[in-house]
């Protein structure tokens, strides 16, 4: 007999009004990875959205066992102030210690974004000082920097190496 549970962590603040991280653990012997996309989506402790369903299935095919997901704006509910980009920083210092492998995906368009790219680099800037594998979704094609959801690669991820130009940019 075979039996697989899925085990699902989720960290708000006090309110309600920011989710910092959707943990998920299906394999605690096969590596864990963390992923930061852009916003926060509908996933919950017990609601699944597509996104989080493409990161599970794309993560397992490629022999992970738990996925950390985070994003540059964890507000959910009002308006991303200063103490929530703080305080989701202070969440990626904590998990970056559990993961060797980072997976950026915030997709194409976030290059447009001034605040995201600030907190893109924030994050690449304390990814780099931890010294861990930071990569990025790349298209059969070879384009890369994909968000999840983006149809070319929702179902076949190809990991690479980060291309770090979009953060010195900043």
């Amino acid at each position: 007999m075979f039996k697989c549970t899925i085990k699902t962590e989720v960290i708000y603040d006090d309110k309600l009004a920011n989710k910092y991280v959707v943990k998920k653990e299906w394999d605690k012997n096969k590596k864990p990875a963390l992923i930061i996309m852009k916003s926060a989506g509908d996933a919950n402790e017990i609601v699944q959205d597509q996104t989080t369903m493409y990161v599970i299935n794309n993560l397992a095919k490629l022999d992970y066992g738990s996925v950390s997901i985070m994003n540059l704006f964890p507000t959910i509910a009002g308006a991303n102030t200063n103490d929530s980009a703080i305080e989701n920083l202070k969440y990626v210092q904590e998990e970056v210690q559990r993961v060797e492998d980072v997976i950026i995906a915030a997709g194409t368009g976030i290059e447009n974004n001034k605040e995201a790219l600030k907190r893109l680099h924030m994050i690449v800037a304390i990814l780099l000082d931890k010294k861990v594998n930071i990569l990025q979704i790349e298209s059969s094609k070879g384009r890369r920097g994909f968000h999840p959801l983006y149809p070319a690669v929702k179902n076949d991820w190809i990991l690479v190496p980060y291309n770090e130009r979009i953060a010195e940019e900043v």
